[in-house]
């Protein structure tokens, strides 16, 4: 007689059908059945174990069922092994005097005590903060308790199943992938363990693992020396090399990853070509405040007891997912960074959600030298949108499914994202007219909790003025100044401070504001910014008659 070892029959006990489905699938179990009717199988105890003969294979079966062991070449719970473990349910249930056993019960606790920092760790923070952004966004995915935990995510089906390391995923990942990670997640959701709002507020233990903390010290210490260098010199003395000697430090602070600071150098170095070209677009003041700023930061980043994570910045912002996007394009701009980016950003209007997003096309200029760039409009569209330009994307819907886009609604170009292009709709048939501000007084409400420190999105304006006013060319300060009046007089200046890159932008005004004389009215999609205390607008587009581009 068959005397099974005392920790295989508790197991054994427990073992219910459903379990072993979690194990492997309803079809390996339905196939092992199948092959019971067949063979007998010999068996003999070895310690903890039971070594059963099916065949011309051998299993060994031990706790936890999850470890046993098959000849067979399959990865995974076998069908041998499934016969084999009910085959010895079956010897079990026939030993005398057995009592009626109790329906199985199957404790699932220690899948609510896997620490959100392991399960974190598992998906990586990007993964984390993507799922967490969707579960509050959507309902939790379908969830089913048994003997196992099965949660149906959109990208995989996974099985729990205590322990732990036995559970099952359909993307055969023997362990703990980010879809596991993510079920666990769930179901801690489902059952009450955690809420979304404390996994929002988790946080990752500071650490400096990212950064050597002799690299940033010494990049810190180089930055406090090339600012003070530049203190104690003074503009009418300052090197011709100082531009290359920030761009050198940047690359510098780039290695040590510390993007704020790179950022900040190469502007710097914008700021020093200027000084030394004697640029109209050059301002003292501009300078001093990025001096000041840097050695700030610098000598933050030295202490011993900075938190890097905090200061050090990050070269990307983090794009989740986001729900399926009607949108329509209704503006572009030219920019020219000082921290050495140029590019063009693209403005979406979104129906549903009545906001605005952006596109941005952008290149590195601190190593280019000036060849010809081809224009703005004929950048390709993304999205899978195939030999589609931007340019032809005015004037039509387009619907976004699994885009991306950072919190402040700057899509990315992901390649899993798929546009798909729809009808003619003019802008005036998609922009809500209530948002087309006619009184200045209640455009400024609108934009005033934005102003200090909202985002881009949240400070374009789309205005029809009743008045125009052209300044002529201020010549000492480089700004081209144009006036919009609404119908109670008041005014806001739309300017655009004049430097290489805007030259064409300030022609182009120049040309409109003289076209505006003979013929007023239209619209202008701008951009909100405060100069000191002071409202001004930057021109994004015009729309003459509100509807024709031009």
């Amino acid at each position: 007689m068959l005397v099974l070892p005392e920790t295989l029959r508790t197991v054994l006990a427990q073992a219910s059908e459903d379990y072993l489905v979690g194990l492997c699938n309803k079809g390996t179990v339905n196939r092992a059945k199948k092959d019971l009717s067949s063979i007998t199988p010999t068996a003999q105890v070895q310690g903890d174990a039971v070594q059963l003969s099916l065949g011309d294979v051998e299993c060994t079966i031990r706790a936890p069922l999850g470890e046993s062991g098959c000849t067979c070449p399959a990865q995974g719970m076998c069908r041998h092994r499934v016969a084999a473990i009910l085959w010895l349910k079956t010897q079990l249930a026939a030993e005398p005097d057995q009592p009626e056993a109790p329906p199985p019960e199957i404790d699932l606790s220690p899948l609510l005590d896997v620490p959100v920092n392991q399960i974190r760790k598992a998906m990586g923070a990007k993964a984390y903060h993507a799922l967490v952004f969707r579960l509050g966004r959507d309902s939790l995915p379908l969830i089913s308790e048994s003997s196992f935990v099965q949660v149906v995510l959109p990208e995989a089906t996974v099985k729990l199943l205590v322990p732990l390391e036995h559970s099952s995923c359909t993307c055969r990942s023997r362990e703990l992938c980010r879809h596991k990670a993510a079920a666990l997640l769930c179901y801690q959701l489902h059952k009450g363990r955690c809420t979304l709002e404390s996994l929002a507020d988790t946080k990752e233990t500071a650490s400096t693992s990212r950064w050597d903390r002799e690299q940033v010290s010494a990049a810190a210490l180089a930055v406090r020396e090339l600012a003070a260098g530049i203190f104690d010199t003074g503009l009418s003395r300052l090197s011709p090399g100082a531009p290359d000697s920030a761009q050198r430090l940047a690359a510098l602070c780039h290695t040590a990853n510390l993007p704020r600071l790179e950022s900040g150098l190469r502007a710097l170095s914008t700021l020093l070509e200027r000084a030394l070209n004697r640029s109209a677009a050059f301002r003292t003041e501009d300078l001093l405040l990025r001096l000041a700023d840097l050695s700030h930061l610098a000598q933050q980043l030295e202490s011993e007891d900075a938190d890097l994570s905090a200061l050090a910045g990050s070269f990307r912002d983090e794009y989740l997912p986001c729900p399926p996007l009607e949108l329509s394009l209704l503006g572009e701009r030219q920019f020219h960074a000082d921290s050495g980016y140029a590019g063009t950003v693209y403005y979406f209007w979104e129906l549903n959600q009545r906001r605005w997003y952006t596109y941005t096309v952008a290149r590195p200029t601190f190593y280019e030298g000036r060849r010809q760039r081809r224009p703005a409009s004929r950048n390709p569209a993304p999205w899978g949108l195939l030999d589609c330009l931007m340019d032809q994307l005015y004037n039509l819907l387009l619907t976004l499914e699994k885009g991306k886009a950072t919190t402040d609604g700057r899509l990315s170009s992901s390649e899993s994202s798929r546009g798909v292009l729809g009808a003619n709709r003019k802008p005036w048939e998609v922009f809500p007219p209530e948002l087309c501000w006619e009184d200045f007084a209640e455009m400024f409400q609108y934009l005033e909790p934005h102003l200090l420190e909202g985002t881009e999105t949240e400070r374009v304006v789309l205005l029809k003025p009743a008045a125009y006013k052209t300044q002529a060319f201020d010549r000492t300060n480089q700004l081209f100044q144009m006036l919009l009046a609404d119908r109670k007089g008041r005014t806001i200046p739309l300017e655009v401070r004049y430097r290489a890159e805007e030259s064409a932008l300030v022609q182009t005004l120049e040309v409109l504001a003289k076209n505006i004389e003979k013929h007023p009215g239209g619209a202008f999609l701008a951009l909100a910014r405060l100069s000191g205390e002071n409202l001004s607008l930057y021109p994004i587009e015009y729309y003459s008659d509100w509807g024709c581009r031009t």
